[in-house]
């Protein structure tokens, strides 16, 4: 694990130039990631860019929230472990795929996470408590739902889901109703091979009460996609209800949580997995008919 926030903000000011060339030449490819996707302080002029990372590491704000993430996160050795011992689970089902290179970073409140083909960053400064000062002061402020989710217990969960993300979610401009659903589920599948022994709310990101509410309400949860008509929607307005977070889910009671969707996908594929004992998770991950997933699986809650 590299610490880009720590570099970054002991870069010596009246040497930036050679400050971002060191760091440049430390995090290669994630350097230019930073600079030009996550915070925008990138410029074909290097002039420009330096006076844009100097006045980054010099403003007020920021330097006390990378002072809270240091007090928060320390080392980061507890995240470290566990990102270990997650990447090793990784290694065993999928023993083809690389292991990202992982990096810690003050993302600006823009990323909690963020991967390309070799690397893994995880923005810190996304995971300092639901009640961290600065969350309820940018613009615009963060809703209460997404806050009560930015807490370091998420965090590696969090990390190894956008690793898996970015090899095996479906295009959401393309996909049906159903097969959003169907992928967000498969990757709270691995998510649970993956980590064994955390809470299942960590890995469906839901409370306890509110992964408690769609156990006890599933068969009318399923009931109402299927009475809807909802599966094969490609409405975009539909997707974003019932397959996209928020803080409740419209047309449930307020103890639903959001992203119901992903809840029946994540049973779809438990039961696809049950039928099919002798699919591995790496072929299951890569199975993209994800339609062929839900009639295979005979998905049927029980009453």
């Amino acid at each position: 694990m590299k610490h880009f926030d720590q570099d970054l903000f002991s870069a010596d000011t009246n040497r930036l130039d050679q400050s971002l060339v060191q760091l440049k030449n430390k995090y290669g490819n994630f350097f230019d990631l930073f600079a030009f996707r996550i915070t925008s302080l990138g410029s074909s002029d290097s002039i420009v860019m330096q006076n844009k990372f100097r006045q980054f590491i010099t403003d007020t704000n920021f330097i006390a929230v990378y002072k809270d993430i240091q007090k928060e996160f320390g080392d980061a050795e507890p995240l470290k472990a566990q990102l270990t011992e997650a990447f090793r689970y990784y290694h065993y089902y999928f023993p083809n795929k690389i292991i990202p290179e992982v990096i810690t970073l003050l993302s600006a409140f823009s990323f909690p996470i963020v991967a390309d083909s070799t690397h893994l960053g995880i923005g810190l400064d996304m995971y300092l408590g639901s009640g961290y000062r600065y969350y309820s002061t940018i613009e615009p402020p963060l809703p209460l739902y997404l806050r009560s989710k930015m807490t370091k217990e998420y965090v590696a969960i969090d990390a190894l889901r956008g690793w898996l993300q970015s090899d095996y979610m479906v295009d959401e401009s393309q996909a049906k109703m159903l097969e959003m659903m169907v992928s967000q589920g498969k990757i709270i599948y691995a998510l649970d091979l993956l980590f064994p022994d955390s809470p299942d709310s960590l890995k469906i990101a839901y409370s306890s009460s509110q992964l408690n509410w769609c156990r006890e309400n599933e068969t009318k949860v399923w009931s109402f996609f299927i009475d809807q008509q909802l599966l094969f929607s490609t409405d975009p307005n539909l997707l974003m209800k019932y397959v996209n977070d928020a803080p409740t889910t419209n047309g449930f009671p307020k103890e639903s949580p959001g992203n119901i969707g992903q809840f029946i996908g994540w049973g779809i594929v438990n039961a696809y997995m049950k039928n099919h004992s002798e699919i591995s998770l790496s072929q299951l991950m890569e199975e993209k008919d994800l339609q062929k997933i839900f009639r295979e699986s005979k998905y049927k809650p029980a009453k």
